[in-house]
């Protein structure tokens, strides 16, 4: 069972872009696999609207992104920023990136 890093936008319309990262997520597992969506970890227990918290939300999923076999980047609604900081780590840890536009 690989490990897929489940790469889509949060900020925004959260309410949506939640439902995009589950579904991208049920996808993850209708393929066999196990996802991880740290969008959909860490905010619930900090505030994605304070820079700080932010930032440490990102870092922490960087860091199990070490960990996974690959990247499964949501880009049907274009790369955020957080989205470009997660896929720029992936390239320098030489993680497969699969691009998915549709969920």
């Amino acid at each position: 069972m690989k490990r897929i890093f489940v790469c889509s936008p949060f900020a925004g319309d959260i309410a949506r872009n939640v439902k995009v990262a589950e579904a991208l997520c049920r996808r993850v597992m209708r393929n066999g696999h196990a996802p991880f969506a740290p969008h959909l970890l860490y905010p619930t227990f900090t505030d994605d609207s304070v820079p700080e918290q932010r930032e440490t939300g990102i870092a922490c999923g960087l860091a199990y992104m070490e960990c996974c076999d690959e990247v499964w980047a949501f880009t049907g609604n274009g790369i955020s920023s957080g989205m470009r900081l997660e896929l720029d780590r992936a390239g320098q840890l030489g993680k497969p990136i699969i691009e998915i536009a549709e969920v």
